[in-house]
């Protein structure tokens, strides 16, 4: 029988990318040692439509592994940029995604909801 011939060509896979995903998730893990696990973040990744869809938790596993919203963000499968965050902001670069997440990461509101929650488990 004769070998099957190889239709796909040559497939490089990049070393270098850092995708939106893999930013989030770096994010998140950060997030657990800063509060000694009381509250931490997760990453939730799952089609939608032609899109990646990530949704970035806040946890808090004392409370029944309470799980908060902070935002979402998505971006065409075949594309990682642009991101679009929570169906408005449109984030054009790897750079104005981490300004982004830097803003949002440090906000008050962000602040305020991880405080709420570590009082909640201390109480």
């Amino acid at each position: 029988m004769a070998a099957q011939p190889d239709l796909w060509g040559e497939i490089q896979i990049p070393n270098d990318v850092r995708t939106p995903l893999a930013i989030l998730r770096e994010q998140a893990a950060l997030l657990g040692p800063k509060t000694q696990n009381l509250v931490e973040a997760e990453v939730d990744t799952e089609p939608y439509g032609s899109d990646l869809r990530h949704r970035f938790y806040l946890i808090a596993p004392a409370l029944d592994n309470y799980r908060y919203q902070l935002f979402e963000a998505r971006h065409e499968v075949t594309k990682l940029y642009p991101v679009v965050i929570d169906y408005s902001t449109r984030l054009a670069t790897q750079d104005e995604l981490m300004d982004w997440l830097k803003n949002r990461l440090s906000s008050p509101e962000t602040r305020q909801v991880i405080t709420t929650l570590l009082a909640q488990v201390k109480s």
